[in-house]
């Protein structure tokens, strides 16, 4: 049976989500000197950029920044003031700056993939514009250490069962690695992988999923490599799937 690791890469391989939370942080700024109410404004944009992307059906770029137009101009209208366009635009390009953020790497993250690839094949999995997150990983500096990389549409139990099919792995003694407990470790157990979970402080709550169990919690992307010198050993001890 082929092993293979499975890796997603937003916020488990590269900081993403912090830059968004700065985006946030500067909206909310602006809604508050405006006189509307930061941390329910907040919630709102959460909403809406959670409604958007269901709308588009994965996570398009142009999402967020609608969102953070969106609820200016929610607020605007609720509270009887006039929308400015000029402004509205600046809220928006809060937004699209995200996207031209360095591309930064965790900690270990190169050293990691560097040991494993001389042992597994790796693959990348991640989600998005596929034209933006091909640059950024390439940015990265981390897609040599992949034989393949994948930028789905969404990450669940088909498209995870499809990529063992395809690439000729087993799903029982392969490994699912992410921070998503909805688009990384739930659907991976599903289709049969093994799981790391690797907790990141900023995921954002679109990834909040109830844990199916029978995963390997880490704080790190080094710790990745004790989990697999444990490999069956430690799979052992994990209560099973309901």
């Amino acid at each position: 049976m082929r092993c293979g690791l499975l890796f997603d890469f937003d916020d488990t391989l590269v900081e993403t989500t912090v830059y968004f939370n700065q985006a946030k942080q500067r909206f909310a700024q602006i809604m508050s000197s405006l006189g509307f109410p930061a941390a329910e404004a907040l919630a709102t944009l959460n909403s809406f950029d959670i409604r958007n992307v269901k709308q588009a059906g994965g996570f398009l770029k142009e999402c967020f920044p609608r969102a953070l137009g969106e609820t200016y101009e929610y607020y605007c209208q609720a509270h009887g003031k006039k929308i400015s366009l000029t402004l509205k635009k600046e809220i928006e390009e809060l937004g699209w700056q995200v996207f031209s953020q360095p591309v930064e790497p965790v900690e270990n993250a190169a050293d990691v993939l560097e040991k494993l690839s001389g042992r597994f094949p790796l693959y990348l999995t991640t989600r998005g514009d596929p034209e933006l997150q091909m640059d950024r990983i390439k940015q990265s500096g981390l897609s040599c250490w992949f034989s393949k990389i994948y930028v789905l549409a969404e990450k669940n139990e088909n498209a995870y069962r499809r990529i063992a099919f395809e690439q000729k792995i087993s799903p029982p003694v392969s490994w699912v690695v992410g921070n998503s407990m909805k688009s990384d470790i739930n659907p991976a157990l599903r289709a049969g992988f093994k799981s790391i979970y690797i907790h990141h402080p900023h995921t954002w709550d679109y990834e909040d999923e109830a844990p199916l169990g029978g995963h390997v919690s880490v704080e790190s992307v080094k710790d990745i490599l004790g989990v697999l010198e444990q490999g069956d050993q430690l799979v052992d001890k994990l209560p099973a799937l309901p």
